[in-house]
């Protein structure tokens, strides 16, 4: 079965690698944890994480949920590339896109730590990301799906965790922490590597549900980032 899954994974890289493939050839030079790599002779970009073990993009939507282009890729040898272990894959970043099953037409919201939560009606998808929702959702092969974790459903009006929220009548950003909302300055917009494109303006009764939590004024351990060992990434058998 595990085969299976890496032939299915192998050949949706190669899709999504034609997309990546724009990159400028670059001098190889030696990578430090947190950095995107890829080699010359190949378009497929991988995570490098603080283990020193390398985490694979199945595809590149899960790619640009967690990043908006290529810019920061870095093209290393192919020698330094082996000598990695792909330890894992990356997961669709919470609070960006809404995922489902390519034969079955449940919509799920993605969460911290690679859970899922199926919104389990329409008009609950609509309150929460407007009449537009279909637009946040992509196809995940089912092969790729057991590397989400299946959580409670959402069939009530309130956000999942990892979402990016406002106000009709304010432009402030706020990031969904369980019942809280936390506003995030600028500098925890890019301190987190958060994406605005993704934020979602929320209906009054439901944005006022949210309780106060604390700003976000900079990196915050507290938000998913890609690193080794961090529960975003799903190790394939783990």
């Amino acid at each position: 079965a595990r085969k299976a899954v890496s032939i299915a994974m192998t050949a949706s890289t190669i899709v999504w690698s034609i997309g990546a493939a724009t990159l400028a050839p670059m001098a190889a030079q030696a990578a430090s944890a947190g950095s995107l790599v890829k080699v010359a002779s190949n378009s497929e970009v991988f995570y490098l994480g603080a283990n020193s073990k390398i985490y694979s993009f199945p595809n590149e939507t899960t790619y640009k949920s967690w990043y908006t282009d290529f810019t920061s890729v870095q093209t290393i040898s192919q020698s330094e590339l082996n000598s990695y272990s792909i330890a894992g894959t990356v997961t669709i970043r919470p609070g960006t896109k809404l995922i489902k099953i390519t034969a079955i037409p449940k919509v799920y919201a993605v969460e911290p730590n690679g859970g899922i939560r199926w919104i389990e009606s329409e008009a609950v998808a609509k309150a929460l990301y407007g009449d537009t929702w279909a637009q946040r959702v992509v196809d995940v092969p089912s092969s790729l799906f057991p590397f989400y974790k299946e959580g409670s459903s959402i069939n009530t009006n309130a956000y999942p965790t990892g979402s990016l929220v406002k106000s009709a009548s304010s432009s402030d950003i706020y990031y969904v922490d369980g019942s809280s909302k936390r506003k995030v300055t600028s500098a925890g917009i890019s301190g987190n590597n958060l994406n605005s494109a993704f934020v979602v303006t929320a209906q009054d009764a439901v944005f006022n549900a949210l309780t106060m939590g604390t700003d976000i004024t900079g990196t915050d351990s507290s938000i998913p980032t890609i690193s080794g060992g961090s529960s975003v990434v799903v190790v394939p058998g783990g």
